[in-house]
């Protein structure tokens, strides 16, 4: 299904689009560094890299959270839509695909609710709240990357709902597989 993207919203949807692809390239080279240089440290000099554990499971909610968001930009998240497959008629394809986008939007607006709660209350307990045991990270930390991870997710269904909606059946429209590239 193509993206068509209001153009009020192109440069910000092309903004999120290159930092969630720089970010997640960087964390996925961090996360393979740290663990060469763990399995180098542990099994050639016996010694551990104190509590990394907890900064890498930082990095990683990031990375997989965000990764899901790209996966809801490109519409190439998994998905069972057999039934599809058994319809014939390109209109009631059009209405069983527009009204699957707005059930995952309204699924993804009450996780996004849920994930602001979540963040909220780490955020309301600053000056106490809830660390990491090693290196004292804040627990918001992975809770902001769940947060924001939820936000994109829900931004890009209703962006694909509205696209869809706005364009109605078409051949052209069933044909599209991906979204272009900003």
């Amino acid at each position: 299904m193509h993206l068509n993207i209001p153009n009020p919203l192109n440069r910000l949807v092309s903004f999120l689009l290159r930092t969630k692809e720089y970010i997640l390239a960087v964390f996925s080279l961090v996360l393979a560094f740290v663990f060469f240089f763990v399995v180098i440290l542990r099994y050639l000099f016996q010694a551990d890299l104190f509590a990394y554990e907890e900064w890498v499971l930082i990095i990683a909610f990031w990375v997989y959270f965000l990764g899901g968001a790209m996966g809801s930009y490109e519409n190439t998240h998994v998905k069972a839509d057999f039934l599809l497959s058994l319809i014939d008629n390109l209109r009631t394809k059009w209405i069983v695909i527009n009204f699957t986008l707005f059930v995952e939007v309204l699924i993804g607006a009450v996780l996004t609710y849920w994930g602001w709660l979540m963040l909220y209350e780490e955020i309301a307990a600053y000056p106490s709240w809830q660390t990491t045991t090693g290196l004292q990270l804040p627990f918001a930390l992975p809770k902001l990357g769940i947060f924001i991870g939820f936000v994109l997710m829900t931004f890009y269904t209703a962006l694909h709902l509205y696209s869809g909606l706005r364009d109605g059946p078409s051949e052209e429209w069933e044909s599209d597989e991906a979204p272009p590239h900003l």
